[in-house]
């Protein structure tokens, strides 16, 4: 399954136009709209059609490929409401109104990429950026990349690439004689509760039921699919939901001996305890050239070096067990609110005042995090004098030149996410900024040519759910995902259930950078992003020559190169890398 599209939309129609996909290979055609799919359709009639995994609002989730002619009404009357109501998927919904204008929606969980290049008359939008700039004949946007390093909080729809726009997940375009222009469709505040009368083992129970359905729901699509399992709580609540019903499964966790990279006990007291396997290689320091752009494809260059290693692993595995889909724990941090700031307690005062909650969730917090009470209830008192002021970002402008830290502080792409309700309650606001920094997570490879990533904890019942369970609920017991923790305690092992650690990569990324630091550094010393200002030179310079350790530098310096190489791609242009 290739869950791929191209879609063009003429604002006064196709006639006298030229139209660039033959109408035999259009999956929908209209009078201003031609949609072209590789991804599953679902018809809806002259009014439209669905592109995607459509599954319907029920227990037990069943995946839809037609839709009665009552449903089909019901969707193109409400003009894509009754989908985001009713249903729920990956997919992305073509509108065609009465009126000759096109309404074209995105599923909030995002899991259909949708990227779009529009003007006064036409727009076109696909599931590839290739398929809207040409590498080696496009223009770079440096101002998404410095706000790209400045902090994900910063970034909204704009790409790198000079003209192409991102439908964010949740929103609808509609396009008319009047021009395209953008809509909320579906909004997380929508599902924002207060928590009064959501007991915590009501919330766990509900959210046990919820992820098995939904996440079952997703392995009845795919015949074999490949887990990212290091043994960390939301790859494991993925592995361990998948398991009863898919049977073609099996586990990858990659290695950095001697590090916290190292996950294998973990990662195999799950495959033991759900009866898989589990592949678990070394990272391969061959399989990373900083020159060579990791994962070009992406809107802005996010993807980090480990993933050369990651995507030589997955081209071993594809040899002898072809992968129908590439199944993670992203977002799982996101969803479930893991959040070590002094919010909780904020939220529990507003609502609930002063009295055992809130003395009960300042003691969860210092355990939590590790600062002492007082400390605690002197920074929760702070978040709720500073409540008018909503979500505040954080800047890194470390080795930013001046080109690139003006446009990191210059604002005007801010996610729609972020511009919160009045009295919004603190926890509540940072809860919904990590649920729009999960919306950029990493596309391992190109929708048209690989098997799908599907990120199931993004799933539209589980964020729903996840944002009416209140904040400090999420912190009981001083345990970071508490309600997700006790919703699968007995589907895991207490080893993954109650660990308090989580590794991660960046023990290999420190042997690229020793081993590969001087070959990042001569390309980007005559680079673009020195060139366009984005890149201090003078901060390049006092990497390679003063001593520091364990300061960050290094990631940082790898994260230029990979942007670095990011550019020198789609400037000067390449086929993509094997």
């Amino acid at each position: 399954m290739r869950l791929a599209f191209r879609l063009e939309i003429a604002t006064s129609g196709w006639a006298g136009q030229e139209v660039a996909a033959d109408e035999a290979d259009c999956a929908y055609i209209s009078a201003a709209a031609r949609l072209t799919s590789l991804a599953p359709t679902i018809e809806l009639g002259e009014g439209g059609c669905l592109v995607g995994l459509l599954f319907r609002r029920q227990i037990p989730a069943v995946r839809i490929t037609n839709l009665e002619n009552a449903e089909r009404k019901r969707i193109i009357e409400t003009d894509g409401r009754a989908l985001l109501s009713d249903y729920w998927g990956a997919y992305i919904a073509v509108l065609s109104r009465p009126d000759g204008s096109v309404t074209v929606l995105r599923d909030p969980s995002g899991m259909m990429t949708c990227y779009m290049r529009r003007n006064a008359d036409h727009v076109t939008l696909a599931s590839e950026l290739t398929t809207l700039a040409v590498p080696g004949r496009t223009a770079i946007d440096y101002g998404p990349l410095a706000r790209m390093f400045a902090g994900i909080d910063l970034l909204g729809r704009c790409t790198g690439i000079v003209g192409v726009e991102e439908l964010l997940p949740g929103e609808r375009l509609v396009v008319s004689a009047a021009g395209p222009h953008v809509e909320q469709g579906w909004s997380p505040w929508d599902y924002v509760q207060s928590g009064k009368g959501f007991s915590f083992d009501n919330a766990a129970q509900a959210l046990r039921e919820t992820l098995k359905d939904s996440i079952g729901a997703w392995s009845t699509c795919f015949d074999h699919i490949l887990v990212g399992a290091s043994g960390g709580l939301d790859s494991s609540i993925v592995a361990a939901a998948l398991g009863p019903r898919s049977p073609a499964m099996r586990c990858l966790t990659m290695v950095e001996p001697g590090t916290t990279g190292d996950e294998r006990r973990y990662a195999e007291a799950l495959v033991t305890k759900l009866g898989t396997r589990l592949d678990a290689p070394l990272y391969d320091l061959s399989a990373v050239d900083v020159c060579r752009p990791v994962l070009p494809h992406l809107p802005l260059p996010f993807a980090a070096h480990y993933f050369h290693a990651v995507s030589a692993e997955h081209s071993r595995i594809n040899a002898a067990w072809p992968v129908d889909a590439y199944f993670s724990g992203n977002g799982g941090d996101n969803v479930f609110c893991s959040l070590r700031s002094a919010a909780p307690l904020a939220d529990v005062v507003l609502t609930r005042g002063v009295g055992p909650s809130a003395f009960r969730t300042a003691l969860d917090l210092a355990d939590l995090t590790g600062a002492g009470l007082a400390e605690v209830i002197r920074k929760g008192w702070d978040r709720i004098n500073r409540r008018k002021a909503g979500h505040r970002i954080q800047y890194d402008l470390t080795g930013l030149g001046p080109v690139g830290r003006a446009a990191a502080l210059s604002g005007g792409d801010q996610h729609p996410w972020l511009c919160a309700p009045r009295r919004t309650l603190p926890g509540k606001a940072a809860h919904i900024a990590l649920l729009a920094r999960a919306q950029k997570s990493i596309e391992l490879y190109p929708r048209s040519t690989a098997a799908p990533q599907i990120t199931p904890l993004l799933s539209q019942p589980i964020v729903e759910l996840c944002l009416s369970i209140p904040t400090w609920q999420w912190v009981r017991g001083g345990r970071d995902r508490a309600v997700a923790r006790a919703a699968v305690a007995d589907l895991l092992p207490a080893l993954i259930a109650q660990r308090r650690t989580k590794g991660g990569p960046t023990g290999f990324l420190r042997r690229v950078f020793n081993a590969r630091a001087d070959d990042a550094i001569r390309m980007l010393v005559d680079g673009r992003l020195i060139a366009a200002g984005v890149l201090d030179p003078e901060w390049l310079r006092r990497v390679r020559s003063e001593s520091w350790r364990d300061d960050g530098r290094d990631i940082r310096l790898l994260a230029f190169a990979a942007a670095e190489a990011w550019v020198r791609w789609w400037e000067e242009g390449s086929t993509l890398p094997a």
